[in-house]
């Protein structure tokens, strides 16, 4: 696994895995790999690496800060794909949420780096577009399904996307069903998730991680698995 920086004397390991991806049964080139580190002051510090390189050029290496309450308040973003004619080649950006504003500083493309703030209204949902913390969005999208839910999605691909969407929403995901998981030899419990339009489920564990996701676009069907999960024991 690459990463932005090695883990630190001080870091307890938590959880480790990597998502392999499948289309109509067919292994992609792109794996996910992530670990979850707590600090001394019971913060947790996740380093993700998205490997897409062989697939379709893609290549991201993430670094996030959460608080004791789980939230992200800090992620730094190293983003290339060489291949993106048109697009975003390379970014570097790094995100911080600081008194209710969300505040970026990123070089896009070899640029000078510039910087910007966002308002985040109370109660915001930050929706990182990454497995190893969609787990926990989709959990309180369901537990929020009767609220209006002010949400912002980092966006870190497309320019004219950049750098992230800030909307109010009606969750669109639901509850289904307590389903036990096998990845391996092992059985997983999970409660799944799907959203109301049916075009995805999630398999989510206690730990808020996703096992398996399942979703269809353009008659062609999507898995996500787990693999290589580890998680220290409490």
């Amino acid at each position: 696994m690459r990463y932005l920086h090695p883990v630190q004397m001080h870091e307890k390991f938590i959880a480790s895995g990597r998502y392999r991806f499948f289309r109509n049964g067919q292994e992609l080139r792109k794996t996910e790999a992530w670990t979850i580190h707590e600090h001394p002051d019971g913060e947790t510090f996740i380093r993700i690496d998205v490997d897409s390189r062989l697939e379709d050029g893609k290549s991201i290496l993430v670094e996030a800060l959460q608080n004791t309450a789980n939230e992200p308040v800090r992620f730094d973003i190293h983003y290339d794909n060489a291949k993106f004619e048109g697009g975003i080649k390379t970014l570097r950006a790094a995100y911080s949420i600081v008194e209710g504003r969300m505040q970026v500083g990123y070089a896009m493309n070899g640029a000078e780096r510039e910087y910007l703030e966002i308002d985040l209204p109370a109660s915001t949902l930050i929706d990182l577009p990454l497995l190893v913390f969609r787990g926990r969005a989709i959990a309180a999208m369901a537990r929020r399904a009767d609220q209006a839910i002010p949400l912002f999605a980092p966006a870190f691909e497309h320019a004219q996307l950049f750098p992230g969407i800030a909307r109010t929403v009606e969750s669109q995901v639901e509850y289904a069903a307590d389903d036990l998981v096998s990845i391996g030899k092992r059985q997983i419990e999970t409660r799944r998730y799907r959203y109301a339009d049916r075009a995805a489920s999630y398999w989510i564990d206690r730990h808020g991680t996703v096992i398996k996701r399942v979703n269809g676009f353009k008659q062609q069907e999507f898995v996500v698995l787990i693999s290589n999960y580890a998680r220290q024991q409490f």
